[in-house]
């Protein structure tokens, strides 16, 4: 399509949109990025421009992501076949090549990149349509998927040639002289990977890794299924409880559920559904005590169902470690971290924990203010403190505070109307240029190529200092089922120059993934998927019979999602590595966190903020005092939710710890049990303290994480120390991003975090990644 044709499109696309629905009084709304987002009819013209005719069911798909095999869910199973072939061959060639020549040496890493990146390109696709595709035919399709898949790449794990000739690889210095860094790097990584899949083991003890492994990935995925269940979905009350409640408006609510119960309940109780807003405005709302406590743990109390599964895999998680040599989960798991030992991460977590504590406005100061108001007098006993407060007396005494502070939000002008999803992204527009010298470009896309063609919006990232295009963003802001999100659906790779490799083709990889202008390159792909409510139909006042929408506002919390979320994407676009194993965000799990937490720092800087927030309709910039009044409205236990956080982090320590293996050593297994070890790791830890509930079986990260989710606490100490180093003076500062960029973005997983730390900080001792290191980047949180 010629540029004189586009530009005419968008033309009259402000003609027919822009000043219809934003004129008068309203924003001079001239933004074309934030249009994308914040207007349906422009976005809709806007992608007609990729077209010389409107879309139809008749029209030729592309396939999700411009993968050509993708448009079907039958599709994308044939391609996972397809693929499983390709990866066969390659197998056989590259063990042949390998005996034959001194070529296939030098390329082998190279090419078990390549295997790697041919089942990934499956796998990864495959595991986004199972979380976020709105089809059950396609999320069928991705679970088939994942079985096809999954077995083969468990036997890639164990496979002692491919094992045995990487080694071979590593231990050749007349090779290493010829390899890249990146190569050595990969090579070593994936040497790693096959021993901690226990390739030294014997055939039959191997086979029992894989089934045990395998069984740890089942369980993992029904107990991620079964997160939101709960033991019971109505919490019983007596009349006695009911009548002792002094709230009006509570008690009526409660009483008008009561006609529209089941049969099956008795007459003479109470009931309170544990799913809607009810039990929620009990906890913010309801003076009794005793009613406050039944519900909040009712509605944490996971299913026995539940917590069987946890107590399977944890146990199952210390075999596997027993098996390899290691203490415990947790030893096996952070051996190749940033934290390297688990001892490294308590010490870590226990510092941190006396720091929140004791610190002036920390944790303590914070709970007497709450102290305070239950009890009506001062204390200043730090125990009885903590065990006065109760973790369901927390909403109720902070809903007080914020009233007796005059801290209530709804006197406040609605800040939501600053921050609308167009806004915030052309904001981020903004500050990436001008730190980065990226922009985001908007993209027309073609019928298949996404899940949802009117909702999600394609953003191309364009570096402006090579003037080349850098990957690609699929941005679904309006999701039905999927939490905040980030995926990989591909990673940068160079492709073969010469074309001399035949999965290599240029035409056949440009009808897989995104190739470069130079068609030298796969390109990353990512998408940011998030679950915010869709904009609203207006028809009022002036605007009465006109098919207007209001774009979608935003929350502060929000607005760090969005930030966050970006943070992962920008490490992906600018960690443009020539290997896909160790590009963007694949690099050490207690590193990959730092770029999305460093983002919320920046979401949170007014100087950013109140810069980039417009209101939706009459253009004016965010005001500072209001910002000010709702940031102070969301700190006033800002120091407990960081400890709360750091409880979380133990835990995950203690239920992968030596504790488990134990367990096992002594033949007792069948006694584990993980809710008295909450129970305990909650006694110790003191603040707002459950000793009641089973919430365990309801933290996700036991699972994905594994003895890692301390990382989030690592990370967000490590980018306090990069904000206040680089980017606490100016914000907007070209240099301090510049620096940022190369120091540590632009490296993904081919660098050590630690030397990246150094050259960021310019601090040479941090290079070390030891005990004090840990100290170092944790002393400030």
């Amino acid at each position: 399509m010629s540029r004189t044709y586009l530009k005419r499109e968008l033309s009259l696309i402000t003609k027919q949109s822009g000043a219809r629905y934003f004129s008068g009084t309203s924003r001079k709304y001239n933004d074309h990025l934030a249009k994308i987002f914040d207007d349906q009819k422009y976005f809709i013209e806007f992608n007609k421009t990729l077209h010389s005719k409107p879309l139809f069911r008749t029209t030729p798909q592309v396939g999700l992501f411009k993968n050509n095999h993708l448009t079907t869910p039958n599709g994308l199973i044939e391609f996972s076949k397809k693929s499983l072939i390709e990866a066969k061959n390659l197998v056989e060639s590259m063990n042949s090549q390998f005996h034959l020549n001194q070529q296939g040496k030098l390329s082998y890493i190279s090419k078990l990149d390549e295997l790697s990146d041919i089942l990934c390109r499956v796998i990864d696709v495959a595991e986004f349509i199972r979380v976020a595709h709105p089809s059950q035919k396609w999320i069928n399709a991705a679970q088939q998927t994942h079985e096809i898949m999954f077995e083969y790449m468990n036997q890639l794990n164990t496979n002692v040639e491919l094992y045995q000739n990487l080694k071979d690889v590593l231990n050749d210095q007349s090779l290493i002289d010829q390899l890249s860094l990146e190569e050595i790097k990969v090579g070593e990584y994936l040497k790693e990977d096959f021993e901690r899949s226990g390739i030294h083991m014997d055939p039959t003890t191997r086979s029992n890794f894989v089934a045990i492994t395998q069984e740890i990935s089942l369980l993992g995925s029904h107990f991620n299924n079964e997160l939101h269940n709960l033991e019971s979905y109505w919490c019983e009350l007596s009349i006695e409880e009911f009548n002792s409640i002094k709230e009006t408006n509570l008690k009526y609510e409660i009483n008008k559920i009561q006609s529209n119960l089941p049969k099956t309940k008795n007459s003479n109780k109470i009931y309170i559904p544990l799913t809607g807003h009810l039990p929620y405005s009990i906890l913010f709302t309801c003076s009794n005590e005793s009613i406050r406590s039944r519900i909040w743990i009712a509605l944490h109390n996971s299913s026995n169902d539940q917590i069987s599964t946890l107590n399977s895999f944890l146990k199952y998680r210390a075999t596997l470690a027993k098996m390899l040599g290691y203490k415990s989960f947790a030893h096996y798991q952070l051996e190749h971290k940033m934290s390297k030992t688990p001892e490294n991460v308590i010490s870590f977590l226990q510092n941190l924990q006396k720091n929140l504590k004791n610190k002036n406005g920390g944790v303590i100061d914070e709970i007497k203010k709450l102290y305070e108001l239950k009890n009506d007098k001062t204390c200043n006993d730090s125990n009885e403190i903590f065990n006065n407060i109760k973790p369901w007396d927390r909403d109720f005494l902070l809903a007080k505070l914020q009233s007796k502070t005059n801290q209530n939000l709804s006197t406040l002008p609605d800040i939501s109307k600053y921050l609308s999803v167009g806004t915030i992204i052309n904001g981020l527009n903004q500050l990436f240029q001008k730190i980065y010298n990226i922009e985001l470009k908007p993209i027309p896309t073609s019928r298949g190529e996404t899940w949802d063609h009117n909702q999600v919006r394609k953003i191309e990232v364009f570096n402006k200092s090579t003037n080349k295009e850098m990957g690609y963003l699929y941005l679904d802001f309006w999701s039905a089922k999927v939490l905040p999100s980030h995926f990989t659906i591909t990673c940068s790779r160079l492709l073969d120059p010469y074309q001399t490799d035949s999965n290599e083709k240029l035409e056949k990889m440009k009808n897989l993934v995104h190739v470069d202008s130079n068609n030298e390159k796969q390109l990353p792909v990512i998408s940011l998927v998030c679950n915010f409510a869709k904009p609203q139909q207006l028809s009022i006042g002036r605007f009465a019979g006109v098919d207007r929408t209001t774009p979608t506002l935003l929350s502060l919390d929000q607005v760090d999602t969005i930030f966050h979320e970006m943070g992962h994407a920008m490490h992906s676009m600018i960690g443009s590595t020539n290997l896909h194993n160790l590009s963007g965000t694949r690099c050490l799990t207690d590193f990959v966190e730092l770029p999305s937490v460093l983002m919320e720092f920046f979401s949170k800087d007014p100087r950013v903020l109140c810069k980039i927030a417009k209101h939706y309709e009459l253009g004016e910039h965010l005001p500072i005092d209001l910002l000010n009044q709702y940031q102070n409205h969301r700190i006033i236990l800002d120091q407990c939710e960081t400890y709360m956080q750091s409880k979380m982090a133990m835990l995950d320590q203690v239920l992968h710890g030596e504790q488990v293996v134990d367990f096992l050593n002594h033949q007792l297994f069948n006694k584990f049990d993980s809710t008295s070890i909450y129970h305990q790791v909650e006694k110790n830890l003191q603040v707002f303290a459950d000793q009641w509930s089973t919430w365990h079986g309801k933290f996700p990260h036991l699972f994905s994480y594994g003895a890692v989710y301390y990382s989030y606490l690592l990370d967000r100490a490590i980018a306090d120390k990069v904000w206040s180093t680089l980017f606490a003076t100016d914000p907007w500062c070209q240099n301090a991003g510049l620096k940022y960029k190369e120091s540590i973005l632009k490296w993904g997983g081919t660098k050590d975090p630690w030397d990246c730390l150094a050259d960021a900080l310019n601090d040479p001792s941090i290079s070390k990644g030891d005990s004090n290191a840990m100290i170092t980047i944790g002393e400030n949180i």
